[in-house]
Order: C-alpha cells, then structure tokens, then sequence
C-alpha cells in the first residue's frame, strides 16, 4: 500500500507539470475552430505527427535509457556517467536529424519546414531533459517548468492570432517559446553543461545504453502505426480537412490523458526504481494494474457526459461532425494509457523486447483495420483500429506478465465498466443534457461504491493531519 500511496503522490506532482501543458490546447479550441481552417489545423497536425515517429526513432529514445540507467547508480558522478554517454548517442542523433532535415528543404517544398525542424529540435531537447529532471529526483522543478512552458505558449499563441493576425505558424512559434523556456529552467537545475566531462567517457556503458533503447526505439516506429498513422491516413484518403476534424475529436481526450498521463509517468519512476529488486513486485503489478485500468474506464465514463454539455461552447460549428467520433475515441485513449502502463513495467526489468513485438502486432492490426474500414464509416475507422490494436497489445503483455509475475487481473470489475459503456454512450449520442448529467451522477455513485475503501483512507489520512 505504501507503493501505490508514493504513486499517488509522485501522480500529483506530475499533473502540475502536465495538466496546464495538455488543457492549453484544449481551452484554445475556441480560438483555433474559429480562427484557423481545417485543412490547416490538419497540416499541423500531420506533421506533429510525423516529428512523433521521427524523433524517437533517430534519437533511439535515448532518454528512457539514461532515466532507467539512472536508477542503478546511488552515487552522484556516476548517474552523471550515464548521462554524458547518453548525450553521446543524443548528439549523434541531433546532427543525423539537422542533416534530414537539410536534405528536406532541398528536395522538397514543404510548408512552414524551418519551423518544423526547429520544433522538432526543442521536442528533443524537452524530452531529454524532461526525464533528466525526473531521473535525478527534480520533480518541482518538473511541474513548475511544464507550467511555464503552458503558459508562454498560450500568451504567445493568443498575441499571435488576435492582435498580428497569424495563422498556421502562430501554433508552431507559441510550442517553440514555450519548450525553450522549460529547456532553459530545467538546465538551471539539472545542470548538464557543468557537471559533464570527457572523462565521463565510457564505450561499454554506451553500448549498454543502445542495447537497452534500440527496441524502445523500433518500438516507438510501430507505436506511430498503432497511434498516429491514423491521422496520415485519413489525410491521405479523406483529406486535410477531415483530419482537421479529427484533431479536433482529439482535443477532448485531454480530459482523459492529462491525469492518465500523470499516472503513466509516476509509474514509470517507480518500476524503474524497483527495477533491480526481486520482492512483492508481482503483488505491486497486480495492485496496480487494477487500479489503472478500472479508473481510466471509469474515468471516461464520467467525462463522456461533461463532453456532451461543454461541446458547443468550445467547437465551433463547422467542426461540428467531431462530436459524434469522441466517446470511441476516449475509450482507444485510455486503454493506450493501460498498455503503456504495462509497458512501463518491462521497461524496468529491462525486458524491451517484449515492448517492441507486442507493439508491432498491435499496429499491423490497427493499419490493417483502419484502410479496411475507411471506405465504410469513414473516420471512425480511425477509433475502431486503435481500439483492436490496443486491445491485442494489453492481451499479449498481460499473458506474458502473468507468466513472468504471476499478476492477477480482477476481470468481474472490468466487465461490469466495460459494459457501463453502452447506456453511457448511448445517452451521450441520443438523450438531453439533463439525461447526460443524470448519467454523470450515477457513474459518479459506482466509483464511490469501487472505490469507497480507499476514499475512506484518504479522508481517515486527512483527518490526522488536520488533528495533529
């Protein structure tokens, strides 16, 4: 219990630094629906979506490495060995995306690709030094920063659009002030330009580091194809604009990601901690795992009717068409957060490659899906292969890990919210805002009645504080 309660608390830390990051895009929806054209949001979005795939991929997802290498040191030089050397291989990977990116501008014409490319750069360098803080134990640091980073981005991005009249590359501009910033804060902290040196220097940990981030990295390729390809391909078949509409779906799953975010990353923390401990895990995983998933399904259950009620007020109606794609959508969005969940765990026993062809099988049946059922229901071929797909990666790493750990799965809750699904949906989709807000009542009474044990320890735990 003393586990899942520092969870919980690293979970809060975490969604000070992401919740103002990830609502930003979400309370500028207004702006964005009525200011900037689809096909234009839906450009933006595509090419996010090929940085997503792309920076992965060249720089091996080298951050995990240096975050679960980390881990195995006490000693402060040496978690600064393992980041040196990881910067190593990320300084290789920044000079082998400048120069891809230089070949581009070349051979292609691409709109807005500078931009692009510096976005890309500071994408990298917040993921590294996002992990950098987390690894060394800097979590305030953590929020305050992706705090900031929210707001630079939302002032500039307003200034731009209202008052000097910008478009598409105001949502470019406003993401690359607000990740400078957050870079610049956390370098404040973490300190990497004084504490590195040559003799830092090791070719044995190097190639550790690559072995153990080389199936992260061919992972996060196939993830693209389980979670972004979606969005090219209904560019490609049913045009920018509908991926505009589609993006727009998205933003309401915000509500969901940003606390399963939070969830996600202070998960990571922990397994990768434990990482090279032996004891109770397979209790902690079951523990866990249950308490994930039936509080993200929960979860979207109790959003869903708030969606129904606040949609009109935030879409403008020309996007109109999204409302119908976002309750299949929040559902594919919270059972990612699930596998991620789950993948976390491999990650800490250094076990990667189970990350990589459960990811890969995942995202041939979501491609697979989604041009199978394009021509039929349109972008909503979009949520149903996201949804198979990670429906069959949580299959396949929670067969391996009740081999490996022994985890047991409470399948008679999951059922039972999954099968809460159907009314929920239904009155979103047909019934008024008072049926809706009826709904929202009685899921919020089945998740006091799931959770009521831990709802009284937490108000037994508040009472003695307030007492002593």
């Amino acid at each position: 219990m003393a586990n899942i309660s520092k969870l919980f608390k690293s979970a809060g830390i975490y969604f000070l630094g992401n919740v103002m990051t990830r609502l930003i895009s979400f309370f500028l929806l207004p702006l964005y629906t009525k200011y900037i054209a689809a096909d234009d949001l839906g450009f933006f979005d595509v090419s996010t979506s090929y940085l997503n795939v792309l920076i992965p991929v060249i720089c091996l997802e080298i951050w995990s490495g240096i975050m679960r290498f980390i881990f195995d040191f006490d000693n402060f030089e040496d978690k600064y060995k393992v980041i040196f050397n990881g910067m190593v291989i990320f300084s290789i990977s920044v000079a082998i995306y400048s120069l891809l990116f230089f070949i581009l501008g070349i051979v292609t014409n691409i709109q807005s690709i500078m931009l692009i490319f510096i976005y890309g750069f500071f994408l990298m360098l917040q993921n590294l030094y996002t992990y950098l803080a987390r690894g060394l134990n800097f979590n305030q640091a953590f929020a305050v920063s992706g705090i900031i980073n929210s707001l630079v981005n939302s002032i500039s991005n307003i200034i731009m659009i209202l008052v000097f009249g910008m478009k598409l590359n105001s949502l470019y501009i406003s993401m690359i002030l607000g990740l400078f910033v957050q870079v610049v804060i956390l370098e404040s902290k973490v300190k990497i330009v004084h504490n590195i040196s040559l003799n830092l220097f090791d070719k044995n940990l190097v190639y550790s580091m690559v072995r153990f981030s080389l199936p992260l990295c061919l992972n996060s390729a196939c993830f693209w194809f389980l979670s972004s390809y979606n969005k090219i391909g209904i560019s490609n078949t049913l045009g920018l604009e509908a991926n505009g509409i589609y993006t727009v779906a998205g933003k309401f799953t915000m509500m969901i990601a940003i606390v399963a975010n939070c969830f996600s990353l202070a998960w990571q923390e922990m397994v990768y901690s434990l990482g090279n401990e032996k004891n109770n895990k397979g209790k902690l995983y079951s523990s866990a795992s249950n308490y994930c998933i039936t509080s993200l399904l929960l979860g979207t259950l109790l959003v869903i009717p708030i969606i129904h009620i606040i949609f009109p007020f935030f879409v403008d109606e020309a996007y109109s068409i999204a409302y119908p794609l976002i309750p299949l959508y929040m559902f594919a969005t919270a059972i990612s957060t699930f596998s991620s969940f789950l993948g976390n765990i491999f990650g800490a026993e250094k076990k990667t490659e189970v990350i990589f062809y459960s990811t890969i099988i995942a995202a041939i049946v979501n491609v697979s899906l989604f041009h199978f059922l394009v021509n039929y229901i349109g972008i909503e071929a979009a949520n149903v292969g996201l949804t198979v797909g990670y429906s069959i990666n949580i299959i396949i790493r929670l067969s391996i890990l009740k081999k490996d750990f022994l985890i047991k799965i409470d399948y008679s809750k999951i059922i039972f919210v999954l099968l809460l699904n159907i009314p929920v949906i239904y009155i979103y989709l047909t019934q008024s805002t008072i049926i809706n807000m009826l709904a929202f009542i009685v899921v919020s009474l089945v998740s006091i009645v799931m959770y009521r044990r831990i709802i009284v320890k937490i108000l037994i735990s508040i009472k003695c504080k307030l007492t002593h």
